[in-house]
């Protein structure tokens, strides 16, 4: 399938069970992700990033320069972290709690599979109503995304000649 010159692959959604506290990635959606590149053998520095509670975009955390977006979420968490005033940072709890939207994690290399150890900080934040024993893999914009599975049903709700008007 191509859409305005780009090869859109029906395969970018998969269902992964928990294994523990690791999710292993589907081999096909990892053969088609721009973001992050896993390949090699040795373990992926990364963050989950908190689209919303239950919908989570994989990140590589760079060792280079950041991509813009990625910057300024990093400087708008420094900020809240700079020590200020007692009122400082008070006014606005979705921006003040930005630093949380950025949890650290790490892929391990792929014997027998790309894993990702999903912190518990992450699974913390996902919705009481959510099925805990797996996540639906997508591939949004290019990037893995896990998104929990009420999460996803509620995303489906919206009728989709509402989406396409």
């Amino acid at each position: 399938m191509v859409i305005d010159g780009r090869k859109m692959s029906r395969e970018g959604l998969a269902i992964a069970k928990f294994e523990g506290e690791r999710i292993r990635l589907p081999v096909r959606v990892v053969e088609i992700a721009e973001h992050p590149r896993l390949v090699g053998n040795d373990p992926v520095e990364c963050w989950l990033l908190v689209v919303t509670p239950g919908r989570y975009r994989l990140l590589t955390r760079p060792a280079v320069a950041p991509s813009a977006d990625l910057s300024r979420l990093l400087q708008q968490a420094e900020e809240t972290r700079v020590t200020g005033e007692v009122l400082d940072h008070t006014g606005n709890n979705s921006q003040d709690g930005i630093q949380a939207r950025l949890i650290p994690c790490v892929v391990s290399p792929p014997e027998p599979g790309w894993r990702i150890n999903f912190p518990k900080e992450a699974k913390a934040l996902v919705p009481e109503k959510e099925e805990p024993s797996f996540v639906y893999v997508l591939i949004i914009a290019g990037f893995i995304e896990l998104w929990f599975p009420e999460t996803l049903r509620r995303a489906l709700s919206v009728p989709i000649t509402e989406i396409l008007q």
